[in-house]
């Protein structure tokens, strides 16, 4: 109990202190983060946007089969990257693996399926009223479409924000692709366990203090969010 009482008093001096390799290793998990999240939700909503605002003969399909991507193992999804991006796949040529874009591609790919699977249930719940009215006062299809994602544009949000939770506390894509490099590809999550494997609990202590913060912040967040999507899309 001695122990782990002093480790905790070290790691929240490294967390005051802003300890250089505590700091690196944080930045580089919250760069990464927050890049994968804006390209997927660049990719993720309009596709989920276009699916619930379509009619095609295989939507119910579609939906499907992007809840069970939700499921799929970090771990997978890095051994599929990995595939396309080592020195022998089709995307070899460009040399991202252990770099910061593979990291950054990983993470993409494993949360395009949660922003498009939370952006056509968003669309899908907006009051239909919204749609007729536009369409009533002569809207095209397009401003159509805009005009019911801005009625779900708090919902859209919390997609985003719960695609960032996602990949935040991800380990399995971070370790196969970026190959845990310090000062380059270590992120919290790896730090965190290669700091336990050596004993030395105290970076990885004040790693998980952040990595809880950080998540009890996105929570936060998105309950706030939530209860006001729900809101607006029924008011």
């Amino acid at each position: 109990m001695n122990d782990l009482g002093q480790s905790l008093t070290e790691a929240l001096k490294l967390i005051v202190s802003l300890d250089a390799d505590f700091r690196t290793i944080a930045w580089a998990s919250l760069r990464f983060s927050v890049t994968s999240t804006v390209i997927a939700s660049l990719i993720g909503i309009p596709a989920g946007i276009a699916l619930a605002t379509s009619r095609l003969r295989f939507k119910r399909f579609i939906e499907d089969l992007l809840n069970t991507l939700l499921a799929v193992p970090t771990v997978v999804v890095g051994l599929f990257v990995y595939t396309l991006i080592m020195n022998q796949g089709p995307l070899g040529r460009f040399h991202l693996l252990f770099s910061p874009a593979a990291i950054i591609i990983g993470q993409t790919v494993l949360i395009i399926p949660l922003v498009a699977s939370l952006a056509c249930s968003s669309v899908a719940i907006v009051n239909p009223i919204v749609r007729e009215t536009a369409l009533t006062l002569g809207a095209g299809r397009l401003r159509t479409t805009l005009t019911i994602a801005g009625e779900a544009q708090a919902a859209l949000l919390v997609a985003c924000i719960t695609a960032f939770g996602r990949v935040i506390g991800e380990i399995g894509i971070s370790l196969i692709l970026g190959g845990n490099i310090l000062g380059y590809t270590r992120t919290i999550t790896t730090a965190i366990s290669l700091q336990t494997s050596k004993g030395e609990f105290t970076l990885g202590l004040a790693l998980g203090i952040v990595l809880l913060c950080v998540t009890f912040i996105i929570n936060f967040v998105v309950r706030r969010l939530g209860r006001r999507s729900v809101w607006v899309l029924w008011a």
